[in-house]
This record gives C-alpha cells, structure tokens and sequence, in this order.
C-alpha cells in the first residue's frame, strides 16, 4: 500500500513566502489611504504624513541587495525568519506610536524586515521548486503582489472609516505572527556560502546611498519640479554614487551586485523590460482615480471597484502564464503580454468626457490580462538566468526595478499629466472662457496626452522583451533536500 505524504516542501515554502509577499506590498499600500485621518490626528502637514510612506520606501528598496547577500552567507531562512520578525515589531510599533516621528520611526523599522523577506522571497521559492515548475510557483507568488496592491486601499479605507488609522496596522499583525511562526517551521535552511563572512561593504554603501538619492530625486522632482535646486542635488548625488558603485563592484571579490549577470541577454532583457513596464503602468495607476473621479465623476467606491478589475485580471492570469511559460519559455507570453499592456495604455488614453463603464472595463481588463501575461514568465527567466548562488542577486534585482520603476513612473506622469493639464486649460480658456467645465475638460486632456505617451514607452519594452531569446536555463541543483 502507497504511503500517503504531506505537503511538500516546495508548496510550505510558497505559502510561507505569499504570505510574506502579500504582507509588504499589502503594507506599501494600505497606508495612503489613511493620510488625511494622520494629517488630523498629529495636527501636522501632508508633506510632514507623506514621510510615513518616503520613509518606508527608501529604506526598503537601499537595503534589499544588502540582505540578500547577507542571507547567502548567514542563510536565507535564518535572515528571513528574523525579517518577518522585525517587520511584526514595526506593525506592533505603529499601532504604539503617539506622535508622527514616531510612526515615521516605526515605519522604517518595519521596512527594514520588509527588505529581508523581499529580498529572499522570490530565491526561497526559486529554489524549492525544480526548473520545469519554475514559472508556475512563480506566477503563483507573483500573483500575491497583485492581491496586496489590490486589497490594500480597499481593506485601508474600510478600516480607518470603521475603526482609527492603527487598525490598519494593528489587524494584519496575527497574519504576520502566522507568516513568522511557517517560516520557522517549515522552511529549510538555504545557505550558499560556506566560507568566512566576507562583505562589500564600500559596494553595499554607494548601492543603498545611491537608490535612496534616486527615489528622493523621483519624488521630490515629481512633487515640486525636476529643476528644482534640491531635485538636481540629488539627482546628481544618484549618478555620481552610481559611477562610484561600478567602478567599485569590478574590483570587489564579493560583490553586492555582480554586474557580469547583465552580459546574460535573459537577465539584462527581463530586468529592462520589467523597469519599462513598471514606468509606463504607474502612469495609470495614478491617474486613472482622477479620471474616473473628477473627470466622469465616479464616487470613490465605484472608482475603487472598476479600477480593481486590473488587478482581479493580473490575479488570474499570472499563474496560468507562469504554468504556460514553463510548457513553451518565456519569449511569446512576455512579448505578447507587454503589447497587450501597451495597445491597453494607447486605448485607455482614447478615453474621453463621455466614456461609460462599457468603455472603461474592456481597456482595464485587457491591462490585465497584459499584465498577468508578462510579470510571472518575465520573473520566471530572470530566476532562471542566475546559478544557484546568484538566486538572491535575482530576487533583490526584481524587487528594486520594481520599486524603482512605480516611483520614477509616479513622479514622470504626475509631472506630465500637471503640466499638459495646464497647457490645455490655457488653451481651452481662450477658445471658450465661459464653459463650466473647463477644469474637467482640462483633467482629461491632460490624462490622454499623459497615457499616450505611456503607452509608447511601453511599446519599448516589446523590442527588449522579445530580444531575450526563448531558452529555458536550468538553475544549479540546490545543496538541500527539495521534498520533504
């Protein structure tokens, strides 16, 4: 008679890391919504509360690549274990917090513990499962990040609405402890190196220093104008520091980043057309409220649920395309879903004053389905262009261009869409100065030219995309047991 067997390794190391992937991105982006609740409570500026989010972001994107060479040598169940453990007591932390110095603070602690399991994550997984089952355990992952992004302002507005701003923070810590206690259970330990610890620290130093320069230089540029004194300042301290990390990294015998992985046409065209795409999606991530709010005037409810539907979308097909990807590589699904998300932006921004919910939903669903189409095949063959002791270089890399891409892609498109919105409100003013709706009319002018131009810099990515070839490396077999 057959023994019966448990659940494997490979799918307790999944669940495990889902959780701890829907638990970041949940966290990145419930915490918006409760901005003007903050700005009330500590009597205090939008610009002084928009900190609890810039803090949280910068910390967590410098020290990703940081971790993750950190957990090849000390062990990446060990360095993930202990980041799900950091980042509880940064959720324990807000909920305590009394003043909003005190929340920014807490803030960072949890974006610390956010850095060790981002960084992680994806290697866990990457390694426990074998190559041909690679994509599907991957769009499975990667569809955790769509159901974060997609509950958080959702599950944030009921929260602040019912109850205070900490029960956004206070009702995920039993998730986190759950997430925590699976991690030390079932996880095995991965660890690459066996050798005496050996870091690049002066690498690790320009990498952090130069992304938190460059996301100030996004968001400080977005907010009040790339020309800006301070904007340039840090914009130049990112390039100069950038300079400084490469001529560093081809001389450190460990380095942080290994920039030999980009002469791998897999790993250089995935990560390009990842940052692509993520630049040119963010356009409609955040202009599409204002459109359907202030422009068709939506009621926020209504707005949420309709813009969901990208989402719902991605959350569907992205594990069916991981799956596909592994049946017939990476090159088709990719290609063919960043031109669906391309001709989607170009058909979204032919959206006007009078576009009805049959309009809209098609365009967000095709979105969607570009989307879940690209992002698990696209992750799957940056995985699989790195050996198996590169794995957490993989994982840090998809998780920063992630981050790096939706800020510089914020900032650019709130910067266009505000100055082509003036530009037509100017115009529209001269030919019509007594029309009502001038501002409305403005609004969505602006938010056609912006996603027009969105959507061909997304076309882009289908040349990059399509340029990474259609093999399927294998990863080196792993120094653990993969079923238990």
């Amino acid at each position: 008679m057959e023994k019966k067997k448990g659940i494997s390794y490979k799918w307790l190391a999944l669940i495990t890391v889902s959780i701890g992937t829907y638990m970041s991105t949940l966290d990145a982006s419930i915490v918006n919504i409760s901005f003007p609740r903050l700005t009330k409570v500590f009597n205090t500026e939008p610009s002084i509360v928009l900190w609890v989010s810039v803090a949280y972001l910068l910390v967590s994107v410098s020290l990703v690549f940081v971790f993750g060479k950190i957990g090849d040598f000390f062990g990446r169940k060990k360095i993930y274990t202990l980041g799900f453990a950091i980042f509880t007591l940064g959720l324990i932390l807000c909920t305590l917090s009394q003043s909003i110095t005190q929340l920014i603070l807490s803030r960072v602690v949890q974006a610390i513990g956010a850095a060790m399991t981002v960084a992680l994550g994806t290697a866990i997984v990457t390694a426990a499962f074998p190559p041909q089952e690679r994509g599907k355990a991957l769009g499975i992952s990667g569809a955790t990040v769509s159901a974060g992004l997609l509950s958080g302002p959702v599950l944030g507005g009921v929260l602040v609405d019912l109850f205070n701003w900490q029960a956004i923070f206070y009702v995920t810590i039993p998730v986190a402890l759950a997430g925590m206690a699976m991690a030390i259970v079932c996880l095995k330990e991965q660890k690459v190196s066996e050798d005496k610890f050996s870091f690049d620290w002066g690498g690790a130093a320009t990498l952090s220093s130069g992304l938190a320069c460059l996301l100030l230089f996004f968001n400080l540029g977005g907010k009040d104008g790339f020309s800006k004194p301070v904007a340039v300042a840090f914009g130049v301290m990112a390039l100069v520091l950038v300079i400084i990390f490469v001529i560093i990294e081809r001389k450190a015998t460990h380095p942080v980043l290994d920039l030999k992985l980009f002469r791998n046409r897999l790993f250089a065209a995935g990560n390009i057309s990842l940052l692509i795409m993520f630049i040119a999606l963010s356009a409609n991530m955040l202009l599409m409220p204002f459109y359907l709010i202030e422009g068709l005037e939506y009621s926020a409810s209504q707005a949420g649920l309709l813009f969901a539907s990208v989402s719902i979308t991605a959350l569907v097909i992205g594990p069916i395309s991981g799956w596909l990807s592994d049946k017939i590589g990476y090159r088709l699904l990719c290609t063919v879903g960043i031109a669906l998300m391309s001709g989607g932006l170009f058909w979204l921004s032919r959206l006007g004053t009078d576009a009805t919910l049959v309009d809209i939903l098609p365009r967000l669903v095709m979105m969607g389905i570009g989307s879940g189409l690209f992002s698990s095949p696209n992750n799957s063959s940056i995985m699989g262009s790195v050996t198996w002791e590169k794995l957490t270089t993989g994982s840090a890399m998809i998780a920063t261009v992630r981050q790096v891409g939706m800020s510089s892609g914020i900032a650019i498109a709130g910067a266009l869409f505000t100055s082509r919105q003036a530009v037509h409100l100017a115009q529209l003013s001269t030919e019509n100065p007594i029309a009502s709706d001038l501002n409305r009319m403005a609004l969505i002018a602006g938010y056609q030219d912006t996603l027009l131009i969105a959507a061909i810099v997304c076309a882009f990515a289908i040349f990059s995309s399509f340029s990474r070839g259609n093999a399927r490396p294998q990863v080196e077999k792993p120094s653990f047991e993969v079923e238990k």
